[in-house]
């Protein structure tokens, strides 16, 4: 059951709902110090996923390929487009801060950290780190709704529709994952989070988005790893 998913999403859509019901009650300087601490937090969660690694060198050279992959094909650029173009059809010309918007649903959609979740939900069972993510995303989405109001609560609905569409490919993918694999995708999923972690912190805006296929490559360069004779 993909409880996490469900549990992530409507954190989101509470979160968004508090922070669109308190308004401009949180100053400008908490709600960035809060944003700050959110990233350090989802930094740490991924710490805790690298350090259960079975074998560092196909994750590193998944993260290397994966990202190069998805910096060539321009991966973020493509998905801000298509939310940006689906935005404006939505929002029309009301006066909306659809910058802010786009922030919200490349990091709450389309994030490494949602991506490795999800899938590690399917093949494993195990929610922890969803379950995490959606404590982390209930106060997120409350700071970005204080700003920009209900819209942010809306985008829970893309996030549970694509989190499910991705949860059926682990559940695919799932008998053939083995348990030296599965460390592996940990470990190269929790690289994405902390990547994530800082970029919502502010201390390095990395294009996430782009390091995504690391999560498709590191399986079989696990497998084929595991082939090796030492």
């Amino acid at each position: 059951m993909p409880t996490g998913i469900f549990a992530d999403c409507g954190a989101i859509f509470l979160g968004g709902l508090i922070g669109w019901l308190i308004g401009g009650r949180i100053g400008e300087r908490t709600r960035g110090f809060l944003t700050t601490i959110f990233g350090f937090c989802a930094a740490s969660i991924g710490i805790t996923s690298i350090i259960r690694v079975n074998a560092m060198a196909p994750v590193i050279l998944s993260v290397v390929l994966g990202s190069l992959i998805g910096d060539l094909c321009h991966l973020e650029e493509k998905i801000t487009s298509l939310a940006g173009a689906a935005l404006r059809k939505i929002v029309g010309d009301k006066e909306t801060d659809l910058e802010g918007l786009l922030t919200v649903i490349v990091l709450f959609c389309f994030s490494g950290f949602g991506f490795y979740g999800v899938l590690l939900s399917a093949m494993s069972g195990d929610s922890t780190v969803l379950f995490s993510k959606a404590v982390l995303d209930c106060f997120t989405a409350m700071v970005f709704a204080i700003s920009l109001g209900v819209a942010v609560m809306l985008v829970s609905i893309p996030t549970i529709v694509i989190m499910l569409a991705l949860f059926g490919l682990g559940l695919l993918a799932a008998p053939l994952i083995t348990e030296t694999m599965l460390r592996d995708f940990m470990a190269c999923g929790g690289i994405l989070t902390f990547v994530t972690g800082l970029r919502v912190a502010g201390v390095k805006k990395t294009p996430v988005a782009n390091m995504i296929p690391a999560l498709a490559l590191v399986l079989p360069f696990s497998w084929l790893w595991s082939l090796l004779p030492f």
